[in-house]
């Protein structure tokens, strides 16, 4: 099965550069770690623009951003489990972020 991993920060929260480098060095680790189960993930350093546009479309209706929330989506993987334990279980592990969305997806 594959699932989605949105990886959520708080945007005040910001690392100072020791520990900005010590997270990467255990992101490098976690993705060495899941490596088999990792399909696709977003390109470094990528995330929301600060100060960029925001919009949501619901029921055919498009309405403006921004939006003001606790947390911000700062990247996303792919991965392929055999059921969602195992995806909760990579999940459980991800570094440097404050929480993980687990999405189950459908394949048709």
């Amino acid at each position: 099965m594959q699932y989605a991993l949105l990886f959520r920060k708080d945007p005040s929260n910001t690392p100072s550069p020791t520990e900005m480098q010590a997270a990467w060095g255990q992101w490098k680790s976690w993705m060495t770690k899941y490596a088999k189960e990792i399909l696709a993930q977003s390109p470094p350093r990528s995330g929301p623009k600060p100060g960029g546009k925001v919009a949501v479309c619901r029921a055919g209706a498009v309405t403006d951003g921004p939006y003001v929330g606790k947390e911000i989506v700062g990247g996303w993987s792919f991965i392929e489990a055999e059921s969602l334990e195992k995806a909760l279980e990579v999940a459980k592990e991800v570094p440097s972020f404050d929480s993980v969305e687990v999405i189950e997806l459908a394949t048709f």
